[in-house]
């Protein structure tokens, strides 16, 4: 595709971005969807921005299509994950919208790839999310919400047929929230006041919306229409309790809240993994089902994927495999006890003194980490690290 100056788009702050927004070598600077708040934004996408023109003939190709294609090119779990977050992005708001005959095509196949990414490799699938879980904008914390759904409805014993349900259910959850503020960076938890009915009515909104592109999993749809049921009946918009809410709800709900606790709102900071699973363990144990409660910890350990911790040594290193033991993880050092970050990340063993874990540090500390997220996860480094 021939790159083309943003300048020639005639752009001004307020606008909302019909196209993504890249620099010369392909970086993305802002996303297709994103609206342009200051002048400085304005003025860098003028000088250093450029937009993609497509030929005609990749004019006649779909979403679906061309999401395929990229999918297929794309070998890194971080890229596909950031193409199917740009995806969800369309189909939440497509679901608010006329639908178009492509919105089942497209969710369906959001979720295979989803499912195929899990199977690939579940401890880099979980980890680049649990790296990146600063960012609160709806699309990504739902695939981020699937993927921990997905985690349990595996753990739990589920039928193939029912974890592809609840997964969709996670995804779509939150969808009637973008009818009415048209922004997929708001979040139910960050809403003024006046919203608060429509939080309310939010999970019943969202089965209509649902129905209408013809969507009647009935699995699919219990989990949607009881994701803020809670067991001791405090949970909206029926107010049930106990055994009147099935297993598939109480999963999606826990996923949904879990993630939702992995990031910032405007009242709170996020949480770190570790203090949001003690919260919903102790502070939601008459919410949230205790056994599912059990079962994720046990699931994502003490230090899941792509938790950030501090060493004894002064080290920063990222947790990027879960082992038997919850205490210890596979772990690699990426910054240096001086601060800088490591050219490729090495191996270290928690039980040396050197390497043990003394903190649990905030993912978007050290921003800079993303540049190694790709070798983190190399399945074969254990075998050609030579020390180090």
């Amino acid at each position: 595709m021939e790159l083309v100056a943003a300048s020639g788009l005639g752009l001004k702050i307020g606008d909302r971005l019909e196209v993504a927004i890249v620099d010369r070598s392909g970086q993305v600077l802002l996303q297709k969807g994103k609206v342009i708040g200051t002048e400085a934004v304005l003025d860098r996408l003028n000088e250093r921005g450029f937009f993609q023109r497509q030929t005609a003939e990749e004019e006649e190709l779909s979403d679906l299509d061309r999401l395929e294609e990229q999918l297929h090119r794309e070998s890194s779990t971080e890229g596909r994950l950031a193409l199917l977050v740009e995806q969800i992005e369309k189909l939440l708001r497509s679901l608010v919208r006329p639908p178009s005959g492509t919105t089942w095509a497209d969710l369906e196949s959001v979720v295979r790839w989803l499912d195929e990414l899990f199977i690939r490799d579940q401890d880099q699938f979980i980890g680049v999310q649990q790296l990146l879980a600063h960012s609160h904008t709806l699309s990504e914390r739902a695939l981020h919400a699937a993927a921990v759904a997905k985690l349990l409805a595996v753990a739990e014993g589920l039928p193939r047929e029912a974890q592809t349900s609840l997964v969709a259910a996670a995804l779509t959850v939150d969808v009637a929230v973008v009818e009415d503020h048209d922004d997929l960076a708001l979040h139910p938890g960050d809403l003024l006041d006046h919203h608060k009915q429509m939080v309310a009515d939010h999970p019943v909104r969202a089965v209509e919306l649902l129905e209408h592109i013809g969507v009647h999993d009935p699995v699919w749809m219990q989990a949607v229409e009881m994701h803020h049921e809670r067991l001791d009946g405090s949970g909206y918009p029926r107010g049930l309790a106990g055994a009147q809410i099935p297993v598939g709800p109480r999963i999606v709900a826990l996923a949904d809240a879990f993630t939702a606790m992995m990031r910032p709102r405007a009242d709170r900071p996020a949480y770190l993994a570790k203090d949001a699973l003690r919260e919903l363990f102790v502070g939601g144990a008459a919410k949230f089902d205790p056994r599912l409660v059990q079962l994720l910890v046990k699931q994502l350990g003490v230090y899941p994927p792509g938790t950030v911790v501090k060493l004894a040594n002064g080290e920063v290193g990222v947790c990027v495999r879960r082992t038997n033991d919850a205490r210890k993880p596979v772990l690699r050092a990426v910054i240096d006890p001086s601060g800088q970050l490591y050219a490729t990340p090495k191996r270290r063993d928690v039980d040396e003194t050197a390497s043990k874990i003394v903190e649990v540090i905030p993912a978007d500390r050290h921003r800079n980490i993303r540049s190694l997220i790709v070798q983190l996860w190399k399945k074969d480094l254990e075998l050609t690290e030579s020390g180090g």
